[in-house]
């Protein structure tokens, strides 16, 4: 038995024409400020720990801050409203249970996409989490930001608002993969697609059978928690650290 739903949240008023230019925003501050640090800061390298720290903070501070600007303030909206509310207690335990079974499953559709490409899945990701190598400050920073700032900032925007604003229009069998399909897409990484439409599914299922953002939030941050020590574990190994 799962725990109970919270009450549905209203429809929200959003149209599709301010989501759509919410994502285009999100794409040209994704591309665009690599560039931009790049220009300002010739000797700036992205293989640097602060570098690439700075990056993501500024890169997730700036989206949450178009969220804001373009979709929520117009429309008077909280972040309540879109399902930034608590959910019945059980559904952390659950949520966190659900991210750890996570891994073994995308760890699957990773393999199963290396069999059809013939080769191995690239996953630039990976790299980024360790610009230096390994070292505990590198790693206390990475979990900080992959498994507590980005899962925050990309389900607000793609469960609260994507998912939130197609399931006013459509059922959840066609609402989750859809927004599932924009989730693996805006990441740019086309490997990891498959595994982050499947993520995409569950996290869209935890919001549907919750009724909030909060147990999805807690699935994303344990499953990047755990990939981040995961591949540091393997870089301490390799290293002798």
């Amino acid at each position: 038995m799962l725990p109970p739903r919270l009450p549905a949240l209203p429809p929200l008023p959003v149209r599709a024409r301010d989501l759509a230019l919410l994502l285009v925003l999100l794409i040209v501050c994704i591309l665009a400020l690599p560039i931009g640090i790049k220009a300002l800061w010739p000797d700036a390298s992205f293989a640097a720990l602060a570098t690439v720290v700075g990056l993501i903070v500024t890169q997730s501070l700036i989206m949450l801050a178009l969220t804001w600007l373009v979709v929520l303030r117009p429309y008077r909206l909280r972040f309540a409203d879109i399902g930034l509310r608590p959910a019945y207690r059980a559904w952390y335990r659950l949520a966190v249970a659900v991210g750890l079974l996570c891994m073994p499953v995308v760890s699957l559709v990773n393999l199963a996409t290396q069999g059809l490409l013939g080769g191995a899945v690239d996953n630039p990701q990976l790299r980024a989490l360790a610009p230096e190598g390994f070292s505990w400050t590198s790693l206390f920073l990475m979990l900080l930001l992959v498994g507590v700032l980005v899962p925050f900032i990309e389900e607000v925007i793609f469960r609260g608002l994507v998912f939130g604003w197609l399931r006013r229009h459509l059922r959840f069998v066609y609402a989750a993969p859809i927004s599932a399909g924009f989730f693996a897409v805006l990441h740019g990484i086309p490997d990891l697609m498959p595994a982050l439409a499947v993520m995409g599914l569950v996290l869209a299922a935890m919001v549907e059978r919750s009724g909030s953002l909060w147990p999805a939030i807690i699935v994303h941050g344990v499953f990047n928690s755990l990939m981040t020590i995961t591949y540091y574990t393997a870089l301490a190994i390799g290293t002798g650290a």
